[in-house]
């Protein structure tokens, strides 16, 4: 499978849990290949049961200087006001110049910040998409 993520913005990975849970497991760092060829560095970036909020923010500017970020259910456990305060990190991390994939519960408020969407659709596949071309916010809050 080849999955090309934009340089320098979020996207947050949208569909059923299960199918986000096994796609995020078989993106593997150390096939990623810039357009010339080269490696990349691949950050993946998660959490441990307990961490507080500046802990995970923390280990995500740290991983900043990768090419591709994997941020994988970076606010379990945080409450909301925790889970903006976490996500609103990402911004700075694809502004470095990083390309920003997020798997996340909270779907809606990582997809506040985002600049598109990866959609595991089952008929389509994997869809690439901006953000404004996603359902309004409301309706994924309903669905998650």
């Amino acid at each position: 499978m080849t999955l090309r993520l934009p340089t320098g913005e979020v996207t947050v990975l949208l569909g059923e849990q299960i199918v986000r849970g096994r796609l995020m497991d078989m993106l593997d760092p150390t096939s990623a290949t810039a357009e010339s060829g080269g490696r990349v560095a691949v950050r993946r970036v998660g959490a441990e049961t307990g961490e507080g909020v500046a802990t995970r923010r923390r280990r995500l500017e740290d991983a900043g200087d990768a090419a591709i970020v994997l941020v994988d259910r970076i606010t379990d456990g945080l409450d909301a006001a925790g889970r903006r305060a976490v996500l609103g990190v990402l911004a700075s991390v694809a502004a470095r110049g990083a390309a920003v994939l997020v798997d996340d519960d909270d779907c809606v408020a990582a997809l506040a910040l985002a600049d598109g969407t990866l959609r595991a659709d089952p008929v389509r596949g994997l869809v690439l998409e901006p953000a404004e071309a996603t359902p309004l916010l409301e309706e994924l809050y309903r669905a998650s």
